[in-house]
């Protein structure tokens, strides 16, 4: 019997691979990049209706609860897709 383990490992969900990811700005590493898939409850958006840049959760703070996207990334979304281009 042969064992296909390699080809079976689950590789991990990162986060600078999902659409939702924001880059910080400024130079910052990705570690604190955000996530528009998980806004907050911010009063200033009631007040004005603008959604600004930090007025979502950080990446790693997503990650690290369940009820946002959890260590599973349930809000994950690949960045890139493939196409099935047919001829």
């Amino acid at each position: 019997m042969i064992l296909l383990t390699s080809s079976l490992k689950i590789k991990p969900k990162f986060c600078v691979d999902c659409k939702f990811f924001i880059a910080p700005k400024n130079g910052l590493k990705d570690e604190f990049g955000t996530c528009a898939k998980l806004p907050f409850e911010n009063s200033r958006f009631l007040v004005d209706g603008i959604v600004r840049e930090d007025d979502f959760y950080s990446c790693s703070t997503a990650r690290s609860w369940d009820k946002l996207c959890g260590k599973n990334a349930k809000e994950y979304k690949k960045k890139y897709t493939r196409k099935n281009i047919e001829k």
